[in-house]
């Protein structure tokens, strides 16, 4: 699959990638030649305090605990298979639905991008999660590999293997793919006559396949976990933002949590939405391109859109309305309408995407107005998002949207 236009749009998160989605920044903000500063006495630390612990370290413990139901879903379903049990059927349902279950916890994990999750050029978040970057083919390689429990004359170790084999989006693939053929666009890359073994060794070798990989989602979200917590988790660093080496101040921290934000312009607007229809680049030259769908074969591409918005949701609000959130720092600098008109308006994004009852795909390819619905519900948020709360918070933008017109 010719992904890079794609990739290029969702590499935005770190820098700028064409021309064709670029604009000026409003008059008011911020020119990068002096740094810009907002007097108030809101409690920067507290607001700090609040997201870390209200609402991030919360979120990941969640991804936690249902990795390891997943986990646990995936292996009564493999060995429910391999045994031929009668309720082989329903078990496989019931992995799919913690898959689900995972990936709108993990969607929400999208939003909250820094420190470790950014370490490393997003070593661990792209090991959980290649997404835009996807390969059925060495998925179906790493089966192989799997089954023979051997790759390049040592034992096979999945936590050496390239991000595209494992991780959430794998794990997709392998429980939501019903065609048993290889997916390599040669038998050559597929595993040894692949396409002419029984269709149940076929599906118990993807299955078990399937189980390790849910295990190694789960240990990766263990290790994010334990990356946020403890005494020099990057809680304590965000919490302590004055005295971390990680931060030049609070105010440096809270922007690092802006700029995690602002996934919802580059990406969720611009790739999982205005992408699919043509309106920005894609893997399709502009035409509409159902190849650029997140989590096609599982359908969930709304949702993941719903749960990337719930993320921003926690984000500026702390979680809850009693706690320090975005919210409390902009009616602290007398922007109290501009915190109630985001609220509402990521609410009403919410709602939008719950009312979107057509398949994805489909809406792609007969009713793209209502993508654009969506699309324009989404833009209503990040427009207020990128201009006015950056200017009255004197936030910087990250370099991905300072120059976003959409």
């Amino acid at each position: 699959m010719n992904k890079t236009p794609l990739v290029c749009l969702f590499s935005l998160l770190l820098t700028a990638c064409s021309d064709d989605i670029n604009s000026e920044a409003g008059a008011d903000f911020n020119d990068g030649n002096k740094e810009p500063t907002v007097t108030t006495d809101f409690n920067r630390n507290a607001l700090l305090t609040d997201i870390a612990d209200q609402v991030i370290v919360p979120t990941i413990q969640s991804l936690v605990d249902q990795a390891n139901v997943q986990t646990l879903a995936v292996d009564a379903y493999c060995e429910a298979t391999k045994n031929s049990e009668s309720d082989a059927a329903e078990k496989a349902s019931t992995a799919k639905q913690e898959w689900r279950n995972t990936m709108n916890i993990w969607q929400q994990v999208e939003i909250m991008q820094l420190g470790p999750l950014l370490d490393n050029d997003s070593s661990l978040r792209n090991k959980m999660y290649s997404w835009p970057i996807v390969n059925h083919c060495t998925v179906d390689q790493d089966v192989g590999h799997f089954e023979l429990g051997i790759f390049a004359g040592r034992d096979y170790d999945i936590t050496t293997r390239t991000d595209t084999r494992r991780g959430l989006d794998a794990l997709e693939y392998l429980l939501y793919n019903d065609n048993l053929a290889h997916s390599c666009s040669k038998d050559s890359l597929a595993p040894d006559n692949w396409d002419q073994r029984p269709a149940q060794e076929r599906v118990e070798a993807r299955c078990s396949y399937a189980s390790e990989v849910a295990l190694d989602v789960e240990n990766s979200a263990k290790e994010l976990l334990t990356a946020w917590q403890g005494d020099s988790g990057f809680a304590q660093s965000l919490k302590n933002a004055a005295d971390s080496n990680k931060f030049d101040d609070e105010q440096d921290a809270i922007n690092r949590i802006t700029d995690a934000m602002f996934y919802i312009d580059s990406v969720t607007k611009d790739a999982k939405l205005a992408a699919p229809i043509g309106l920005s680049s894609n893997s399709c030259g502009n035409a509409s391109c159902v190849e650029d769908i997140e989590s096609r074969l599982s359908q969930h591409a709304i949702e993941n859109i719903k749960y990337n918005l719930i993320g921003l949701q926690k984000l500026f609000i702390a979680n809850d309305e009693s706690n320090n959130g975005f919210d409390d720092f902009l009616t602290a600098v007398d922007a109290e309408t501009l915190a109630q008109t985001m609220k509402q308006d990521i609410q009403s994004a919410i709602d939008a995407a719950n009312a979107f009852n057509l398949d994805f795909e489909q809406a792609v390819v007969n009713q793209p107005e209502q993508v654009q619905n969506l699309h324009q519900a989404v833009k209503v948020v990040t427009d207020n998002l990128k201009s006015v709360f950056i200017t009255y918070l004197a936030l910087e933008l990250p370099i991905t949207s300072a120059g976003d017109a959409d």
